[in-house]
């Protein structure tokens, strides 16, 4: 993300962190030196992790602080997100972003961003329901995101996604436009005008939020 090393998550972003991500015991000490290197502390990963978030709207954090699911695992292993039940610590915790240390450490922003997109497709879609319709498939925890996730599963269709990954389906279309939103506005609203709209009049509208937001 461009001066996402500058950046500070805000306030809600970090509420949304404190409550939901965690990182797994033993996790730095598995990493390679070079990436080791890059957390002073226990804590460090989650604020790089909120750095890396803070260009997503503040009522988004919000909203995802309402369902029980929807969980940040910092892990050594590859950047992934698990929609269904997972055990950590003997709790079964649902929809998963497995954060990946090393790509935090290599400031790949775009992984990172992918990986939470697909937490937010899925929560605004259907609240995280294992089995539900992802907001990206035409789902909608509201009306009014029905609408929006119908739209959206329109534009999918009309196949202009910025890049083969966005091209591959209807989830990496929205997890990789919301990276070029956050990262490069400029080159999406170049190669995809129409989803740039759809994030700058829903996600990014304040005045979307407060009636539509489940």
């Amino acid at each position: 993300m461009r001066g996402s090393a500058g950046r500070q998550a805000g306030a809600p972003a970090m509420a949304w962190l404190r409550a939901r991500a965690r990182l797994v015991p033993g996790e730095l000490e598995r990493l390679p030196p070079a990436a080791r290197s890059a957390y002073a502390h226990d804590w460090a990963p989650v604020q790089v992790l909120g750095r890396h978030l803070a260009g997503l709207p503040p009522a988004l954090w919000d909203a995802l602080l309402a369902w029980e699911s929807g969980y940040a695992v910092l892990v050594s292993g590859e950047s992934s997100y698990h929609p269904g039940a997972f055990a950590f610590r003997g709790q079964p915790w649902k929809g998963i972003a497995f954060i990946s240390l090393e790509d935090l450490a290599g400031r790949s922003a775009g992984l990172v961003l992918h990986v939470v997109g697909h937490l937010v497709d899925h929560h605004l879609g259907c609240g995280g329901a294992e089995q539900g319709t992802w907001l990206s498939e035409g789902g909608g925890m509201t009306p009014a995101w029905r609408e929006a996730g119908l739209r959206l599963a329109r534009l999918f269709d009309l196949g202009y996604g910025l890049d083969e990954v966005a091209r591959s389906n209807a989830r990496d279309y929205f997890a990789q436009s919301l990276v070029a939103y956050c990262c490069d506005r400029r080159r999406l609203t170049a190669a995809d005008p129409q989803i740039a709209k759809w994030f700058r009049t829903t996600l990014w509208d304040p005045a979307f939020w407060p009636a539509r937001a489940a």
